[in-house]
């Protein structure tokens, strides 16, 4: 406690539980050695070099590890809170169930890390280096990974809460199984990205590429995709329900099976798309242009059409009587909701 340990000297050997409180570790060479559950708390670290050091179980709280090196460390259930780790470099790590809390990892590289189970809340990232990374049921709460670099990141099961990744580039990359809800993800490019079963509800995606995107069974519900661009996009059996596709361009995606009941579509273009099976049921299609479209069964049930353009409208449903019938019933009961909503 409160001891100036610059020149310190660990020789290899087990000092696992220890407790470094209020001292000043700058610039200590801790490569190799064993710290497994050992406490950092309040702590001066930076430029010290961790290399290869075993550093399960181990807290890092209100320390300074600017500058240190942690590279290639395979780390489990590791925590740090209310630290700095600017310009930290963590690349080729392995980490598993290890928790940021309030950690300025400004400028942090981790590139070609593994990370699996790791959280990261309310943490500053700058121009942090996550490119190459390869991340499952990794957690991003309150984030800002504008200026991130994440090329060539693989994401599996990934959720972002509320975060902004506005302008980020995952042309040709993997985020299946995702959760970005709420996130803002305006002028993003997804282009050729495999997105299956990954959940944008609620993001605001306004001018987004999603260009020839694989994204069957995705959801984007109340999402905001005005103006976004869409074609070529697998979206088979996906969710779209109360969505903004103003001005979207939707031509030639494959959409078959998907929901889009109340979606607003005025004046997006859905031209040669597969929309076999697909609802639009209470959705604005004013002005939508679905020419050269091919339709089964395709629903759109009390859809408002004004100055839709249809080319041939083979399969197309307007009235589902059986849904009509429903929604009599229903309107007869005391406090009925309007149908539709």
């Amino acid at each position: 406690m409160d001891l100036d340990l610059r020149q310190l000297v660990l020789t290899p050997g087990d000092y696992a539980g220890a407790v470094f409180m209020r001292c000043d570790l700058r610039g200590v060479n801790l490569a190799g050695v064993d710290l497994r559950d050992s406490q950092f708390i309040r702590c001066q670290l930076q430029d010290t070099i961790w290399d290869g050091a075993q550093l399960d179980q181990c807290v890092f709280h209100g320390s300074n590890a600017s500058g240190a090196r942690m590279r290639a460390a395979s780390i489990k259930e590791m925590n740090w809170s209310d630290s700095q780790a600017i310009g930290m470099d963590m690349s080729e790590a392995q980490w598993v169930s290890v928790n940021f809390v309030k950690t300025d990892m400004t400028d942090v590289c981790l590139k070609g890390a593994s990370l699996k189970q790791v959280s990261f809340t309310e943490c500053a990232w700058g121009k942090a280096d996550m490119s190459g990374t390869r991340q499952e049921q990794v957690l991003y709460m309150y984030g800002d990974l504008t200026q991130a670099l994440l090329q060539d990141a693989h994401w599996d099961g990934v959720v972002c809460v509320e975060s902004d990744l506005s302008g980020q580039d995952f042309h040709g990359q993997t985020l299946q199984r995702c959760q970005l809800t709420e996130c803002r993800l305006e002028g993003c490019n997804f282009q050729d990205a495999l997105l299956e079963q990954t959940n944008f509800k609620g993001a605001f995606m306004r001018g987004a590429k999603l260009i020839n995107a694989r994204a069957s069974r995705a959801m984007f519900v109340y999402a905001d995709l005005q103006e976004a661009h869409c074609q070529g996009g697998r979206y088979t059996q996906s969710l779209w329900a109360d969505a903004c596709l103003d001005h979207a361009d939707l031509s030639g995606a494959d959409l078959t099976q998907s929901i889009l009941h109340r979606t607003r579509c005025n004046g997006a273009s859905f031209m040669n798309a597969e929309l076999e099976y697909a609802d639009f049921s209470y959705a604005d299609v004013s002005r939508a242009d679905f020419r050269g479209s091919r339709f089964m069964r395709t629903q759109f049930h009390r859809a408002l059409i004004a100055g839709t353009r249809w080319g041939n409208k083979a399969g197309v449903l307007e009235k589902d009587p059986l849904l009509f019938e429903a929604e009599q019933w229903s309107a007869g009961r005391p406090t009925a909701p309007r149908a539709g909503y």
